[in-house]
C-alpha cells in the first residue's frame, strides 16, 4: 500500500498530520494510519524496547555488517544461545525473505560472537512489518528454512489518546517523547 500524499488526507487528517509533524518527530499519521517516520525509528524504538517485547531474546547488535550483509538486529535466545535475526521494515516489502536468506546464510559463514551464540542451532529469521506482501508467504513456504521463518505484523493504534504499538496481539505504549500528543485535537 502506497502512502497519500499530504494533499490526499481529509481536513481531520491534515489536523492530526499538522500536530503530529510540530510534536513529534518519529511517527506520521498517514491515510488514516500511524507509522514511523523511518525505519531507523522503527529500529530506534524496538531498540529502546527490546527486553519488553523481546523477553526471551538478548541483542547481541544492531545494524550488523556480517559478510556485507548488514542485518537490523543480530539477537540470541537466553536460554540456548540459538542466532535469531530479526528484519524490521516500515512498509511492504516483496523481497524480505530473500533479504533473510541471505543474512542467514552470511552469519553461518562467518560466524562472529561465538561466545555469545550456538551456531550449532538453527538460526531463527523474524521480520516485523505492517504488512507483508503475499509473495512473502510463498516465499517462505518455497524456502527449506520454513519452520525457522516468522512474519510478525506491526501496528501503532490511538486508544483514547494513548499511541500503542502492537506486536503479536501484544500491545505496548508507546512514550510520550515519540508518542503522539496526549492533548485531544478537536475537528
Amino acid at each position: 500500500m502506497g502512502y497519500l500524499k499530504r494533499e490526499d488526507l481529509t481536513k481531520n487528517g491534515k489536523k492530526w498530520d499538522d500536530k503530529v509533524r510540530k510534536e513529534n518527530r518519529q511517527l506520521l499519521y498517514v491515510g488514516g494510519e500511524i507509522r514511523f517516520k523511518s525505519e531507523e525509528n522503527l529500529e530506534d524504538y524496538i531498540e529502546d524496547n527490546f527486553e519488553k517485547l523481546f523477553p526471551d531474546l538478548c541483542l547481541v547488535r544492531r545494524q550488523s555488517t556480517i559478510n556485507r550483509q548488514r542485518c537490523d538486529l543480530l539477537c540470541r535466545s537466553k536460554l540456548s544461545k540459538q542466532p535469531v535475526i530479526i528484519e524490521l521494515k516500515n512498509e511492504e516489502d516483496r523481497g524480505l525473505i530473500s533479504q533473510l536468506t541471505r543474512y542467514r546464510k552470511a552469519l553461518l559463514i562467518e560466524k562472529p560472537f561465538a561466545e555469545e551464540i550456538d551456531y550449532s542451532l538453527p538460526v531463527k529469521l523474524i521480520a516485523i512489518a505492517p504488512t507483508f506482501h503475499e509473495d512473502n508467504y510463498t516465499d517462505r513456504e518455497a524456502s527449506k528454512f520454513e519452520d525457522d521463518f516468522c512474519l510478525w505484523e506491526f501496528s501503532i493504534e490511538n486508544e483514547k489518546g494513548e499511541v500503542k504499538f502492537k506486536l503479536c496481539g501484544q500491545k505496548y505504549h508507546i512514550e510520550p517523547d515519540i508518542g503522539f500528543p496526549r492533548r485531544s485535537i478537536k475537528y
